[in-house]
């Protein structure tokens, strides 16, 4: 792969490629990475990592001087992690190449705020893309969190990470589909992604013990418009001496249909009349009974939000939201922008603003 990002020839980026890997808390490789793959990959995404003290800084409490803990740093790579949060530390984190820079990339805890998510937006000219590095434990606490909060997600290009998930869908030796496989597969589908087969399929899990079954388990979801030669690629040069194999995927930004979705019941349309009766309805058809102890408080609050959940979801309405908000938007309009973005000449943008 060449160095940095494809562009067009106004400069803008028109693909990235992505290295992910569960690195297992070996400090060592994460530092080898770093290195080895700054003239390949744009974004680095890994899970499990290894959060300890790097070196220690000067203290007014101890001769020894205050620990100061993270992760492998480099000069090449923008170090990107959320800080450890009421004792628990973060399981994912980001590297993403200086040469993206340009692209403004950020952190976004107000979208979701979790130890093992991560989400990353690049800003593009045509819009923002969002991508998601993910680790969910044998618990699928993850899996469950990112179902229960599909409404507030963005629309994403990208979702990668260690799931912790078996199915026959991306493993035939596994005999089963679980509910939890199943959710995994709606959510991506909620946010307009859907499973990547890789063009190299073979197990992601490898564990050293013999005795043990490998599996895969490390996935990677992308828009449904990904060409077959774009599929994500085991990567088994990179393996290191892990017993995750790591996977690598290169992202077609200019192909990207960017649209961000938000479920919403708009004000003054008919939906608006529709969920006030019926939620007013369902609130006055209820009896709460008793509410002496803290468990029937909690017992009818729950009757409440499950009035409301149900009225919401009977009249909600997904809107897209482009960037730009005009109705009479259309392909030529796209068309124009998209031809100043490639000249920067004064000329194209005044043929732009006269659409």
């Amino acid at each position: 792969m060449s160095r940095g990002p494809t562009r067009s020839s106004g400069g803008v980026i028109g693909d990235i490629h992505v290295f992910l890997q569960n690195v297992n808390k070996n400090y060592a490789h994460v530092d080898y990475v770093l290195e080895a793959l700054k003239d390949n990959f744009d974004i680095l995404f890994f899970q499990e990592l290894l959060w300890r003290t790097i070196r220690q800084t000067v203290s007014t409490t101890s001769e020894e001087g205050d620990d100061i803990v993270g992760a492998p740093k480099h000069p090449d790579w923008l170090y990107m992690v959320r800080p450890p949060t009421n004792g628990q530390n973060p399981y994912v984190i980001a590297y993403v190449h200086r040469h993206l820079a340009v692209l403004c990339p950020s952190m976004w805890r107000d979208i979701i705020d979790h130890c093992d998510l991560f989400v990353l937006s690049l800003f593009m000219p045509c819009g923002t893309v969002n991508l998601l590095n993910v680790y969910s434990d044998n618990a699928h606490m993850v899996i469950n969190l990112l179902a229960w909060e599909i409404n507030q997600l963005p629309t994403f290009i990208y979702m990668g990470g260690d799931f912790n998930c078996h199915s026959e869908v991306w493993n035939l030796s596994c005999a089963s589909h679980p509910l939890v496989a199943q959710h995994l597969l709606e959510l991506a589908s909620d946010i307009r992604l859907e499973w990547a087969q890789p063009s190299n399929p073979g197990l992601t899990h490898i564990p050293h013990n013999l005795d043990l079954a490998g599996s895969v388990i490390d996935l990677i979801f992308t828009a449904p418009s990904v060409s077959v030669s774009d599929l994500p690629r085991l990567d088994l040069n990179q393996h290191g001496p892990l017993d995750h194999v790591p996977i690598s995927t290169l992202l077609l930004l200019s192909e990207i249909d960017i649209q961000v979705s938000h479920m919403v019941i708009l004000r003054e349309f008919p939906e608006e009349s529709g969920f006030l009766i019926d939620l007013a309805t369902g609130l006055r058809s209820l009896d709460v009974g008793n509410l002496s102890s803290s468990d029937q408080i909690e017992a009818a609050a729950s009757v409440v939000a499950e009035v409301f959940s149900s009225v919401w979801n009977a009249h909600v309405k997904e809107i897209i939201v482009m960037g730009h908000s005009q109705s009479w938007w259309t392909d030529e309009c796209s068309d124009a922008i998209a031809r100043y973005w490639e000249s920067h000449v004064p000329d194209d943008w005044k043929a732009t603003l006269s659409l």
